[in-house]
């Protein structure tokens, strides 16, 4: 035996150490969310998102600028590009309700009835959400009267965990939200945190870095939802992701820059302008003793005071802004090409033609198209959650049925050109697709031209009522 056995701990001690050591080391599930939390808080993309929230709310970075010489001018003004943008590709594209197409009558009345203008306002607004953040989230739920509803979870609160590097597939997600509550009669800010997993849902309260199970919340839940306290899970993961694009980037990262040095050129030149003096005095041998006396005299008496071989002279201030204008319209031009919109202040676009108009709206139109793709997509996530809502309450099985999603759009045409191409095309095309194709045309036309036909067919058989009929001899 040698001397240093004599002091090492026996076998069985050093295995369980071992042992110990391997447990401590192994990360629990907790502590994963927690780093992903940190890490996520910390993230450009997440901060992109606020940027992109404040931007449309115009609370821009020119809000933060400063003058430490306090007797000149300050001003800060916030043009708001990024709402009039955004505004301009949800008008375009979801201000009008999208066409469910499908064969079966019975489904299209009940896809009609889910999307009532309420949740067609919520995908208006999932829209928007979209375009500020990158990526916008639709949460499907049972509400207290059993019905299927979709609540809008804001894009910066969501950490998705994909399945795949297309991001398509949700394997699970958190959801972090803050919350105002009272505890030992004073207000403070409660941190929750939700796990959503093919399980059901844990819920947390988040704590000097420790994820503590919420008790108020339940703790756990093993389903998703209940209907008719009947528990049940969704086969796949209740989140719907809505994209901007494919690489899910918000319309922010294309403009910021830009409308930053528009806001800070115009407010630069404004501060120019309000500290620079309209006229300049020239005294020569002034017989006052101020120069406030000076200028209260020539105020209120138009005349001032002078000694011998006196004289007033006025010297005209030159103010040379006519660069930074130049500068602030290139500028301006950059913000609608980059942000892909269209300037409405452009005098060309009052009498273009149908050519010059759908060239103008070119970019705008090539936008819509990719968020039009990924929108496609997105709903007809949603219509698996519906179908599989109708099937669970015995409302029918439509999961096989194809839906085709067509998105109409407020497109702006010249409308006495249109008109006219319609009275050309008589003769060309039958009556129903011209009129399809005139710019007043809406859905309501078919019913009051049949209408009109029917009161037309009762005036002319009264007419003929006036006129007996005799048989032929």
């Amino acid at each position: 035996m040698l001397i240093e056995d004599l002091y090492r701990a026996p076998w069985h001690e050093r295995m369980v150490k071992v042992i110990e050591d391997m447990v401590n080391s192994v990360i629990t599930d907790e502590e994963i969310m927690v780093k992903e939390i940190q890490e996520w808080e910390g993230s450009e993309t997440r901060n992109n998102m606020i940027i992109g929230e404040l931007y449309y709310r115009n609370k821009t970075d020119i809000l933060k600028k400063k003058q430490e010489i306090t007797w000149k001018s300050n001003q800060k003004l916030a043009h708001g590009f990024a709402k009039k943008l955004v505004d301009q590709k949800i008008g375009y594209l979801l201000s009008k309700e999208p066409t469910f197409g499908t064969e079966n009558e019975e489904y299209s009345k009940i896809i009609q009835e889910t999307f009532d203008r309420g949740l067609l306002k919520k995908i208006k607004n999932i829209g928007k959400e979209a375009i500020n953040k990158g990526i916008a989230y639709l949460y499907p739920y049972i509400n207290a009267d059993g019905d299927l509803s979709f609540m809008k979870f804001p894009s910066e609160q969501i950490i998705p965990f994909w399945g795949d590097n297309e991001h398509m597939e949700v394997l699970s997600f958190l959801r972090i939200y803050e919350v105002s509550i009272y505890m030992n009669m004073q207000k403070v800010i409660q941190k929750k945190v939700e796990y959503y997993h093919p399980g059901g849902i844990k819920f947390y309260i988040l704590e000097e870095g420790k994820l503590i199970p919420d008790v108020p919340a339940g703790l756990e839940q093993n389903h998703h939802f209940t209907i008719d306290e009947k528990p049940y899970t969704w086969e796949k993961i209740p989140l719907i992701h809505f994209k901007y694009n494919e690489e899910e980037q918000p319309l922010i990262d294309s403009i910021k820059s830009l409308i930053d040095n528009y806001n800070l050129q115009a407010s630069t030149n404004a501060d120019l302008l309000a500290d620079i003096p309209k006229f300049i005095y020239k005294l020569i041998n002034y017989g006052g003793t101020n120069l406030a006396e000076f200028l209260s005299d020539l105020n209120k008496y138009m005349a001032v005071k002078l000694d011998e071989n006196g004289d007033v002279d006025k010297l005209q201030a030159e103010i040379q802004t006519e660069a930074v204008e130049k500068e602030i319209e290139r500028n301006r031009n950059a913000i609608y090409e980059f942000g892909r919109g269209v300037d409405t202040r452009d005098v060309n676009l009052r009498d273009a033609s149908g050519i010059a108009l759908k060239f103008r709206y070119g970019d705008l139109d090539i936008d819509c198209n990719t968020l039009e793709s990924e929108f496609q997509s997105s709903l007809e996530h949603m219509l698996w959650f519906i179908d599989r809502y109708l099937m669970m309450t015995g409302k029918g099985d439509y999961t096989q049925e194809n839906v085709q999603i067509i998105f109409n759009r407020d497109i702006i045409i010249a409308e006495s050109e249109a008109i006219e191409n319609c009275e050309k095309s008589t003769g060309i095309l039958d009556d129903k697709t011209i009129r399809e194709n005139h710019p007043w045309y809406t859905k309501e036309v078919e019913d009051r031209l049949e209408e009109q036909e029917k009161k037309h067919l009762k005036e002319m058989e009264g007419y003929l009522d006036k006129f007996p009929v005799t048989d032929d001899e």
